[in-house]
């Protein structure tokens, strides 16, 4: 990692060497705190130490991360990508596609480490955890809406009934039998 990157936030700050894990370093801005780490180390580092952990860097655990808009590349000046860590209102990775590197802001990469996911970046970032959480995000918010129009205790009822026909052997016929006239 680059550590003559110039941060994007107000101060335009030098950066300067961070440890994330052993063996794997990325660059913080002094300023914001926010923190620029190239995927290449880091899948050359979980490569080189399949079973170490990341650890946590000493940066404040903040309530509410940054959900400002994208932000431009330290490295290339493009614009970021921002992609979800989880369904609701968490917090997002950027990613720069071009070059390939990650942008923390302050708290994130502890998140990541208290979560688990901090090794599981590859898998965090790909399409298909992209599309798993939005459609968390839409079945979230229907289930919600039918609490509202219905009331608790009705959707209550489905989830029990549910969880029992999930345990039956015959399932789909119980199913049709629930739907004949």
């Amino acid at each position: 990692m680059n550590p003559n990157l110039k941060c994007s936030c107000t101060a335009h700050a030098a950066m300067q060497p961070v440890a994330l894990a052993e063996a794997l370093l990325g660059v913080q801005c002094g300023d914001c705190q926010g923190m620029v780490m190239a995927m290449d180390d880091w899948r050359a580092w979980k490569v080189a130490h399949p079973n170490r952990v990341p650890h946590e860097v000493d940066d404040e655990v903040i309530e509410v991360f940054d959900l400002a808009a994208v932000r431009h590349c330290p490295a290339c000046d493009r614009l970021m990508q921002r992609l979800r860590v989880s369904a609701g209102p968490d917090f997002r990775i950027d990613r720069c596609v071009a070059c390939q590197n990650l942008w923390f802001d302050q708290g994130e990469w502890r998140a990541l480490v208290s979560r688990g996911l901090a090794d599981r970046l590859d898998e965090l970032l790909s399409d298909g955890w992209q599309r798993r959480l939005q459609t968390e995000e839409v079945r979230e918010a229907r289930v919600a809406a039918l609490r509202r129009r219905y009331g608790d205790d009705c959707i209550d009822e489905l989830d029990r009934i549910r969880g029992w026909l999930d345990t039956q052997p015959h399932r789909d016929e119980l199913l049709a039998l629930l739907r004949a006239d």
